[in-house]
């Protein structure tokens, strides 16, 4: 793996372990639990951070079709058919082993090339990746404040 692939790679991993802590515990639900003023409940923040990673690179890096191993795009879930969370967190590893293996076979130019996103515009490869990683990191925040809102108790900053 390059250099620019290892670095993008451990920032996907780095908070991994404390989300799947969080998640792990709980309840069907707790997962299914609305927070308050419309946000997402914590199955579809996970169930968004797999199809997000997965889509975005497979759509606008590799020029494939998006899949939804679901038969539906989260957007299109509701409370009542919501895959479970053993379903859930399983897709979200197999994504994770995608992007691995995607940022393995990358080449250093590989991340200088210039895609066309729909709502993005024209950015680089590594510009991609860097949105996948804040996408993730910024849904992960989401899951750890919803746990909070639900009376649980998240990690302090910096625990892993």
């Amino acid at each position: 793996m390059s250099p620019e692939a290892e670095a993008i790679w451990a920032a996907l991993e780095f908070r991994v372990a404390a989300v799947l802590r969080l998640i792990e515990p709980l309840s069907a639900d707790e997962l299914l639990w609305p927070p308050p003023h419309g946000g997402n409940p914590i199955a579809w923040q996970l169930w968004h951070i797999a199809e997000v990673e997965d889509n975005w690179v497979r759509e606008v890096v590799l020029g494939q079709p998006r899949r939804y191993p679901f038969g539906q795009s989260v957007r299109e879930g509701t409370r009542d058919n919501y895959p479970a969370k053993a379903a859930l967190l399983d897709y979200f590893r197999e994504v994770r082993g995608l992007s691995r293996q995607r940022l393995a076979a990358a080449t250093p130019a590989d991340f200088e090339r210039v895609v066309v996103d729909p709502y993005f515009g024209s950015l680089t490869v590594r510009a991609l990746w860097g949105g996948v990683v804040t996408s993730f990191a910024w849904h992960a925040g989401q899951i750890a404040l919803t746990l909070r809102l639900l009376g649980g108790e998240a990690p302090e900053p910096g625990a892993a």
